[in-house]
């Protein structure tokens, strides 16, 4: 419990401890018969008229005190922020101000009436308030966000933190069904704990419909992995005042209608709150499925998750910056290809080089990997196919690297993972015994791939290709004819003699 000393406003030395009151459903004031309950706005207004108008009081007055006998009992249920920190969005301080000024001299007067004054000198009455304050927003609703994160909010729409959920993902949401057809529905809470960590226990809630939104991340009282087995909601606890943190460090007279405070170290350093999602892990079987992160730390990288996929973009977040430039809140990833066209393409392209060249009958081209991950990372379905095509000096096709099927026609050309079960047959990851193949790119990885091309080939093309999964994959979670399972060009680049 705070204890908050209540001071006469008309002392010439006014003062209130534990910056004023800040969570109030009613205040009950005793010895005040005509009076015995102050609703919260009267409780504002007293303290407005003692911080803005005490002391225009004379200052030759001898000093008086007004008892308030047993002190006033603030409840948990309301929140006042800081400054005026009424909480109601689109009231400026001043506004507020004025408004409130009448009731708050009016209420002194009643105050000086039912209470009783005399001389001596000044006590303060004690005022006993129950923590946390609550925030005055909906943390859970990113469109509360908005009004004054609007920059942020609609990057936040286009990235899939936002369509975390299995009604917004139509791949987890099939792969979700598919593991819950074999593994029984307590499974649902398991996914939940990084597609819907603010409330995993109920997968169906608002609160875990928004995805990856706003207070997951920002919302957050502390960290802990433990060993490192700790993942998703399991590692993270959330703050009961509903305080927002991020970044940079702000001052508790900020006028935000929900609690604040200093930079979140996990937000600062771009990577440990990433890795409570996107570390590795394991199936049953102890066969890592999804190494993003593990994979981050093998090639002993030097640049956080952030530094590409939160690049610093032009502009502020919203209207309470004033910042010239911010961490753009789409996420970038290979979701992008499906989702944002030419910006998303041009993201997953800078992850990859390609330099190709073209000599007598052998047509070549060497790969980089660019980004501090495998290539491709994250869900262990994805796959990079790449497809050479040849052409003669007329333009015609007159060769290509494989027609139907790249694993068996050229099986260097893909870059993918294969899991097997006990028999060595390809399953789902879930399922799997070993990795039986890890075609790659490693991080930061060179590699050349050769054909042998026709002499009649003049131009040839190479061409980059991404899958979200294989089509195999895509018919057992009944996805074929959805867009997710459709390939989408990454990158190409052509070569002549």
């Amino acid at each position: 419990m705070r204890r908050v000393a209540l001071l006469d406003p008309r002392l010439p030395h006014r003062r209130t401890s534990s910056r004023g009151l800040r969570g109030a459903s009613e205040v009950r004031v005793a010895r005040m018969n005509a009076f015995s309950t102050l609703s919260v706005e009267t409780a504002l207004a007293v303290r407005v008229a003692r911080e803005r108008y005490g002391s225009e009081r004379s200052s030759t007055a001898a000093p008086r005190r007004c008892e308030m006998g047993g002190g006033v009992h603030v409840g948990p249920a309301f929140a006042f922020g800081p400054g005026l920190g009424s909480g109601v969005e689109g009231e400026s301080a001043d506004r507020s101000d004025m408004s409130l000024r009448p009731a708050a001299l009016v209420l002194l007067t009643t105050l000086a009436l039912a209470a009783g004054c005399d001389d001596e000198p000044e006590t303060p009455t004690v005022i006993e308030a129950p923590e946390p304050p609550r925030a005055a927003i909906d943390i859970d609703d990113p469109s509360a966000c908005a009004s004054c994160h609007a920059t942020v909010v609609e990057e936040w729409r286009t990235s899939m933190h936002a369509h975390a959920h299995h009604d917004e993902d139509p791949l987890y949401g099939a792969m979700r069904r598919f593991r819950m057809e074999r593994e029984g529905p307590e499974l649902a809470s398991g996914c939940a704990q990084c597609h819907g960590p603010r409330d995993p226990s109920d997968p169906g809630s608002p609160a875990s419909r928004v995805g990856v939104g706003c207070a997951a991340c920002h919302g957050l009282a502390s960290v802990d992995r433990g060993e490192g087995s700790r993942m998703g909601a399991r590692a993270l606890t959330y703050s009961q005042s509903g305080a927002m943190r991020g970044p940079h460090d702000v001052p508790a007279s900020a006028p935000a209608p929900h609690g604040v405070g200093d930079a979140a170290p996990w937000i600062t350093d771009g990577r440990t709150l990433c890795l409570v999602c996107h570390d590795a892990v394991s199936n049953p079987q102890g066969v890592a499925t999804c190494t993003t992160g593990a994979e981050h730390a093998q090639a002993g990288a030097d640049q956080s998750c952030t530094s590409c996929h939160m690049p610093q973009v032009e502009g502020a977040s919203g209207a309470v910056s004033s910042r010239a430039t911010h961490r753009s809140h789409a996420f970038m990833g290979p979701h992008h290809l499906w989702r944002e066209g030419e910006q998303g393409t041009a993201f997953m392209a800078s992850a990859v080089s390609a330099t190709p060249s073209l000599t007598g009958t052998s047509l070549a081209v060497t790969l980089r990997n660019r980004t501090q991950h495998a290539m491709p990372s994250g869900f262990p379905g994805r796959m990079v196919v790449v497809r050479a095509i040849g052409f003669d000096e007329a333009g015609a096709e007159v060769w290509r690297s494989f027609r139907e099927d790249p694993m068996t026609e050229d099986p260097d050309a893909v870059l993918n993972k294969v899991y097997v079960d006990a028999e060595g047959a390809p399953t789902m990851p879930p399922y799997a015994t070993e990795i039986a193949r890890d075609n790659r790119l490693r991080p930061d990885e060179e590699r050349q791939l050769t054909w042998t091309v026709p002499s009649s080939v003049t131009r040839a093309e190479i061409q980059l290709i991404f899958r979200l999964l294989p089509p195999a994959a895509a018919r057992a979670l009944g996805l074929s004819e959805d867009p997710v399972a459709q390939p989408r060009p990454l990158l190409a680049v052509t070569v002549t003699r």
